[in-house]
């Protein structure tokens, strides 16, 4: 395993955190990688259309040297990408902003990308089952994929895989990623990197429990991750 001193580490990542609404989760995201982090690290939020309040919030509660980022509501996919877009850094952790950092991580995570060229890094694997549907002989018995909620990269990766589907505005455009990812190199889900187990804690799905289109806008991601890979 290479050595990094965290504050090298940290000037290569950088770590970004969409937020819609529930800026109390971003101001404790935020923190907590402060705490166990050097200062040199890279924190973007991008905001996607939160209330007034919400803006005015965060931004008078988040450390100064975080960049702030705002767009009109459309999605968490169209937040990650305006937030890779605006990074200068190797390496790019898209992280929900109901995760709280309960241990250093970031040293772990170079190591690997380092040691690795090309891999994904996350803090957990899942079963898709609706991958089961796929034509593609690519895909044929390989149904993991990392959990959404923390996805790591080299930015050289992003370049080449291309933008998250912002057609699939909330939901799927992780996973149709990694499919693609999973397509132009070859590697199955072996190839995944993980964090070790308990140094993030992850709420889940906060930001979107209030959403009343929450249940229409997952069938139609769905739908159209569908007509895009099992026609």
């Amino acid at each position: 395993m290479n050595f990094h001193s965290y504050d090298h580490a940290c000037r290569e990542l950088t770590i970004v955190i969409p937020q819609y609404g529930c800026w109390e989760q971003t101001v404790a995201c935020c923190s907590a990688l402060r705490r166990h982090h050097s200062q040199e690290l890279a924190i973007t939020v991008v905001d996607d259309g939160s209330s007034k309040q919400d803006r005015r919030a965060s931004q008078r509660f988040l450390p100064l040297d975080v960049q702030w980022i705002e767009q009109r509501h459309c999605g968490v996919t169209a937040a990650w990408n305006r937030g890779i877009r605006s990074s200068n850094t190797r390496y790019i952790a898209l992280l929900n902003n109901d995760v709280v950092t309960i241990k250093p991580w970031v040293n772990e995570l170079i190591d690997q990308l380092e040691n690795e060229p090309g891999r994904l890094v996350g803090a957990e694997l899942r079963r898709e089952w609706l991958l089961s549907r796929l034509q593609d002989p690519v895909f044929r018995g390989d149904l993991q994929v990392l959990s959404g909620w923390c996805l790591c990269f080299e930015r050289e990766t992003y370049d080449q895989i291309g933008r998250f589907d912002e057609r699939m505005s909330l939901y799927w455009s992780d996973t149709d990623w990694q499919l693609r990812w999973k397509k132009q190199t070859g590697n199955n889900s072996n190839a995944f990197g993980l964090l070790p187990s308990g140094c993030l804690d992850h709420v889940g799905h906060v930001s979107t429990r209030h959403l009343k289109s929450r249940s229409s806008r997952w069938q139609q991601d769905r739908n159209t991750f569908l007509a895009k890979w099992a026609p």
